[in-house]
């Protein structure tokens, strides 16, 4: 190999090592504080009310999830039903997924006598659906899809959707609707090294009626998938110009040497 060809490749080579190092991130953009799931059903009928609550966390490794509950009321032939399942759980340290299935209720009461009827997932809970606690290790962003909708087939009404909570600078989302819990898109925020942010799930699906008999039944869905990135440092972005341009001053000395 000749001197000029030596140190081409040793430019390059440099170049694309310090490169690599600049784009080289933590492993994690956050240390977890707490996580958890939270799924609370209510039926009330004839006076009576059938309550059923569900909870779980973790504040070590990545886990799953899966918190239900279901709330069932009889009286003689009449009967309330309020149902719902939370499924949190992570892909990543730094990314995961919540999933809401089957948030809602069906009644059926032929029975004056056995009003007033009310069915709710919210009352009583002691919390949001779902929380995630976190300290960042740099400066991010994070970011939330989601994806709220009725079960075909049912009534809408008093499915609320969920609200978004979050506690750092810009507040949260609310996307909760009496009528329709319809909703989707993306909730960002950016992250500041060092800090500790929560970010909740907070549903509020609630309905009742008191006079004549009548069925009843509807329900939904939610998914919310989050991810946080980091952002490298300045020195860091410094270092990765720098390894761009070693790069492409060898490749163009490599074109130079060809050409003569």
């Amino acid at each position: 190999m000749s001197d000029c060809a030596f140190r081409m490749q040793a430019a390059l080579t440099v170049g694309v090592t310090a490169l690599a190092g600049a784009i080289a991130l933590p492993a994690s953009a956050t240390t977890l504080v707490s996580d958890g799931g939270n799924v609370l059903a209510n039926s009330t009928l004839a006076g009576k009310t059938v309550t059923d609550l569900h909870t779980g966390s973790w504040a070590a490794a990545p886990a799953t999830l899966v918190e239900q509950a279901n709330a069932l009321a009889l009286a003689d032939s009449d009967h309330v039903s309020t149902t719902g399942l939370t499924t949190p759980f992570w892909t990543s340290a730094d990314s995961g997924r919540v999933q809401f299935t089957s948030y809602g209720w069906d009644f059926l009461v032929g029975d004056p006598a056995n009003a007033p009827v009310a069915s709710d997932l919210t009352q009583g809970r002691g919390g949001g659906d779902w929380t995630h606690t976190f300290t960042t290790t740099q400066n991010g962003q994070f970011n939330m899809a989601y994806n709220v909708a009725p079960v075909a087939g049912g009534n809408p009404f008093g499915l609320w959707g969920w609200s978004i909570d979050w506690s750092g600078a810009g507040g949260g989302l609310p996307v909760s609707n009496a009528f329709n819990p319809t909703a989707s898109g993306v909730f960002t925020r950016s992250l500041v090294s060092g800090q500790t942010y929560t970010i909740g799930l907070n549903g509020n699906p609630n309905i009742g009626f008191n006079g004549a008999p009548g069925a009843y039944s509807g329900y939904m869905d939610g998914v919310f998938n989050w991810s946080i990135t980091g952002v490298p440092e300045p020195g860091a972005w410094t270092l990765m110009i720098t390894g761009f341009g070693l790069a492409g001053a060898a490749l163009r000395r490599r074109r130079a040497l060809a050409a003569a």
